[in-house]
């Protein structure tokens, strides 16, 4: 009998360019399915077409914030992970994310290690291999 193959999907959610094709490459590379939202709106489209197991989501952005997009994501897919990124982080930001189910508030530049870790320690665990 064959297992199937399980590839965790990642939404970067950023309003830098630059940013999301980092993110993008180091995800490829580490196996992961990626797709990319430049604002808020975005992410919510595409959220409801891929499907992803696990949403990076920057919180300053045009249209949107993150804050927004985090409430509405975790009221249509409670079981997403979602981790916040901000280059401008505030306790009352880090609290109000945590408050309203973000795994993670990281703050950037981010540790690209450390945010692998935690992504493999937030989705495989849901998932049987």
């Amino acid at each position: 009998m064959t297992e199937h193959t399980f590839t965790p999907k990642i939404l970067v959610v950023d309003d830098e360019v630059k940013m999301c094709f980092t993110l993008t490459k180091l995800f490829e590379l580490s196996n992961y399915s990626v797709a990319v939202a430049h604002n808020g709106l975005e992410a919510l489209e595409k959220v409801d077409s891929f499907q992803p197991h696990c949403v990076l989501l920057d919180i300053r952005m045009p249209q949107m914030n993150g804050i927004e997009v985090l409430k509405k994501v975790k009221q249509k897919y409670p079981e997403i992970v979602v981790i916040m990124t901000t280059a401008v982080a505030t306790e009352e930001s880090r609290k109000e994310c945590l408050e309203i189910g973000a795994a993670e508030y990281l703050i950037k530049p981010i540790d690209f290690k450390e945010l692998l870790k935690i992504i493999k320690s937030r989705i495989q665990p849901a998932v049987k291999s």
